[in-house]
């Protein structure tokens, strides 16, 4: 009796299946060592099984990066709908991305730390998939800059080049909190934190915010 096939739901779970394992792998040994013989035995299946999803390791990691955008939007989007103010609103934007990075490491890291890809490896990628990746890191750059324009009203009458400076200082710092707790950068002022609490990520954004304004207030 001939095997029945998939339905587009069961199509879509397997390959939601395969890239939450992707990003984990991705993230732990690099998009370069990548092995989807490794990875279909760790799903229980055969690499030829994988292709039938993604028909190449550069189509994977691209659809896996949208994944990871597609999900921090709608947890963001969930947030962000019950913020009283701008400023509970900036919070919320910056909270999620922390949490968001402690909940899916390998997304996180795919999403904001991507492996360098050569323009031969591009060829077999969808194109569309890549502006849809491409306007999506824009859509969440300028969500942050308008979040801290409304925030810190002082930016709102600025040059673009200082807020785009400002919102970089603003992410990168959130960045590198994220990362000093991955990757235990620093033990000694981590020793006995296992996850960044929340008094630490309400704190943190705190001196950010007031770093920001005071910037602003004396830029010229």
């Amino acid at each position: 009796m001939p095997k029945k096939p998939f339905t587009p739901e069961e199509i879509a779970a397997q390959r939601e299946r395969i890239m939450d394992s992707a990003s984990s792998v991705m993230a732990e040994v690099g998009f370069h060592h990548l092995s989807m013989r490794k990875l279909a035995s760790q799903l229980g299946m055969t690499a030829s099984n994988i292709y039938n999803y993604f028909p190449n390791k550069e189509a994977l990691f691209v659809h896996t990066r949208r994944r990871g955008f597609d999900m921090a939007f709608a947890d963001l989007n969930e947030q962000m709908a019950n913020s009283a103010n701008a400023t509970a609103a900036l919070y919320a934007f910056a909270g999620n991305l922390i949490d968001f990075a402690q909940r899916y490491p390998g997304y996180y890291q795919l999403m904001f730390q991507p492996p360098l890809l050569s323009l031969d490896h591009t060829d077999g990628v969808d194109q569309e998939i890549q502006l849809q990746v491409s306007r999506m890191v824009d859509e969440w750059q300028s969500h942050l800059l308008s979040l801290l324009a409304d925030a810190v009203p002082t930016i709102g009458s600025k040059g673009d080049a200082l807020k785009k400076q400002l919102a970089l200082f603003f992410v990168s710092s959130l960045h590198g909190l994220i990362d000093s707790y991955r990757y235990k950068a620093l033990p000694q002022l981590l020793s006995g934190v296992d996850l960044i609490p929340d008094d630490v990520v309400q704190t943190h954004i705190g001196w950010l915010l007031s770093a920001i304004e005071r910037q602003a207030e004396t830029a010229h």
